[in-house]
């Protein structure tokens, strides 16, 4: 099925037809939603050890390793901490997905036509560092992009103005999801 991505906010009953869709090919599978705690967790974790990273570049990393720079892996990281958020807000709603459109229609549908819990800017930043195609990104690229970029490539140089950039983006993101889970 090729999905419309801005057609999912804009339009709350095709959105459901696409989240019943992958439903029935079953992309999007019912799960015990007791479990989001740990993808919460994990989603923290990854921000705190991203965090920690780029914050060593004023320190142990800057003497012990001079001229080095990992912001490349903070973005991966950064991009893990977005997907342990979106998994934890799938699974308190009772669901699981390894797709990352299906994942996108799913909280869409859930969380922002059923809910009302995310607002529109939330879910453009989901499709903005979790989609694979989108061509609207203001920001340099896509975080799933940025941590295969930063994952595989070899000619790619990532700066500390990139990592910062996605290090906030990703906190209010993480953050806001904690406390619609913590309700």
């Amino acid at each position: 099925m090729k999905v419309d991505i801005e057609k999912l906010i804009a339009d709350k009953n095709y959105c459901r037809k696409v989240f019943n869709f992958f439903i029935k090919n079953q992309t999007i599978k019912k799960t015990d939603s007791k479990f989001f705690g740990k993808h919460l967790k994990k989603s923290l974790d990854d921000l705190e050890f991203s965090n920690f990273i780029l914050d060593e570049h004023k320190f142990s990393i800057k003497e012990k390793l001079p001229g080095k720079s990992f912001y490349g892996w903070s973005v991966v990281i950064y991009y893990y901490s977005i997907y342990h958020a979106i998994s934890a807000l799938l699974t308190k709603a009772g669901f699981e997905s390894k797709n990352h459109l299906a994942s996108i229609s799913a909280l869409t549908f859930i969380y922002f036509h059923k809910e009302d819990i995310l607002n529109k800017k939330d879910i453009q930043f989901i499709i903005d560092n979790f989609h694979l195609k989108n061509e609207e990104i203001e920001f340099i690229a896509n975080s799933k992009n940025l941590r295969e970029r930063a994952s595989y490539g070899v000619d790619e140089s990532f700066d500390l103005l990139l990592a910062a950039n996605l290090q906030k983006k990703t906190a209010d993101f993480v953050n806001k999801v904690r406390r619609v889970l913590e309700k």
